[in-house]
């Protein structure tokens, strides 16, 4: 899959279907610390602002080189 901005990471919410954008920076820095006794098979997350769901990144390679891919 390429990368549409590899400086921005696309989120969805399963639930409302909301998409955003976050800085990889961010989204890396919070997949860094997460790997310290944190399920790792759970990739990062964000409140959606719309619903109380969680988001989720529709594509992430994380910092440890797991690929994260949204599936409906």
């Amino acid at each position: 899959m390429k990368l549409k901005n590899k400086k921005q990471i696309e989120f969805i919410c399963p639930i409302c279907k909301t998409k955003e954008k976050i800085p990889r920076e961010i989204v890396e820095m919070l997949d860094e610390a997460d790997q310290h006794g944190v399920d790792t098979h759970v990739p990062p997350r964000f409140d959606c602002e719309k619903c109380y769901g969680k988001m989720v990144p529709i594509f992430y390679i994380g910092v440890k080189g797991k690929i994260y891919k949204y599936k409906e």
